[in-house]
């Protein structure tokens, strides 16, 4: 049989065939060509319109501005998560991220929000503690002197966080930073403080979370208050957050204070002593510590986080790794300043780190536009 006389026989099986399967019409008198297989036909419109609503779809960052700083993020991240680009492909499990918290991820004007926190607690302490009543800034808190009080340090509200929800049992604590966060607003903006995150940002932190990054917090803020306040709100769980810690001791279930503090179990307390402040120098020993890793991708906005930055941008490869500094340029939407970040922003200059504009870069400050 010759090679044309055996193709046809072999085409004329496969249709004959065809047409026994059980359920399958194929109507051979139509005379327009058609796939057997292909039952569903698309316009050239349609398919325009579809190809349109996935590019939509698949926009990573919608409440970032199209423009460089957007477009220099969404190449870095296809950059290094393509395993066909053998020069800058990073394994997933070495794809680790690290962003403070203050200003960063949430607002931190007129002052930090941990302060508030910690100065509604204050008329408790002081009734404890009587003495305390003309120290600073406990005498100014209790005389709502707020402009006395705005120019406290990060340093500083973690002292008077230690000093004043310390000898608790982290069970207590927890309880207060929850019952706070549920129902504690802005004096400014009268948000609820845990609505105040920035939206670019959350969009940020899934995107990298769903390019196979661990991303992690490394904040000055105390950890415990950080966890309770807020790891549900960025979907970062508690084993990811770093921050100020208070000295912890674990108390076992012989003790007589722990049946109504944890059922006669044991817990862990929480001593009035500084433990670490996770600030300047020592955000790139706990992220030694407590992660392991170096990370590929750092942001923060003042100086208190340049040396994570540079931590990260001198123990990778060049474009290995991404250093962004949040610029809070825009005091119409949101807090206008550069007190405290004038080191990062002149080091940003000379290493070419990403500066992110608030006022330019962002479409959108809070969930909802702040509603």
């Amino acid at each position: 049989m010759s090679l044309t006389s055996l193709i046809l026989v072999t085409s004329i099986t496969i249709v004959l065939g065809l047409l026994l399967i059980p359920g399958l019409n194929i109507n051979l008198s139509n005379t327009t060509p058609q796939s057997i297989f292909a039952q569903t036909n698309y316009t050239n419109t349609e398919i325009t319109n579809t190809a349109s609503n996935d590019l939509l779809i698949a926009d990573p960052l919608p409440s970032w501005n199209n423009n460089t700083v957007k477009q220099n993020i969404i190449k870095f991240v296809e950059n290094v998560t393509n395993p066909l680009d053998s020069n800058n492909y990073i394994l997933s499990d070495d794809r680790i991220a690290v962003f403070d918290n203050d200003g960063t991820l949430w607002a931190e004007k007129p002052i930090v929000f941990q302060v508030y926190f910690s100065m509604d607690r204050i008329p408790y302490i002081v009734s404890k503690n009587p003495s305390l009543k003309d120290e600073y800034p406990y005498k100014q808190i209790l005389d709502k002197n707020m402009t006395a009080i705005h120019g406290i340090s990060e340093k500083e509200a973690m002292d008077l966080l230690v000093k004043i929800n310390s000898n608790l049992s982290e069970i207590e604590f927890d309880k207060l930073v929850n019952n706070w966060s549920q129902t504690a607003r802005n004096p400014a903006t009268k948000m609820l403080f845990v609505d105040m995150v920035y939206q670019p940002m959350l969009e940020l932190i899934d995107y990298l979370k769903d390019n196979q990054f661990k991303v992690f917090i490394v904040s000055g803020g105390g950890i415990d208050f950080i966890r309770e306040s807020l790891s549900s709100v960025y979907g970062i769980p508690n084993y990811q957050i770093v921050g100020s810690s208070s000295k912890y001791k674990y108390v076992d279930q012989i003790n007589s204070t722990n049946a109504e503090i944890n059922n006669n179990k044991s817990y862990i307390f929480k001593e009035p002593v500084l433990n670490s402040f996770d600030d300047k120098y020592e955000k790139p020993a706990n992220i030694a510590l407590h992660i392991g890793m170096v990370p590929i991708i750092a942001v923060g906005n003042s100086d208190g986080d340049l040396q994570m930055l540079k931590y990260t941008d001198d123990n990778n490869l060049p474009k290995k790794s991404l250093e962004m500094i949040i610029h809070h340029d825009d005091p119409v939407r949101e807090f206008g300043y550069e007190k405290g970040a004038e080191n990062i922003l002149e080091e940003s200059k000379q290493r070419d780190w990403v500066v992110v504009s608030m006022e330019n870069d962002f479409n959108q400050i809070y969930p909802n536009n702040g509603k």
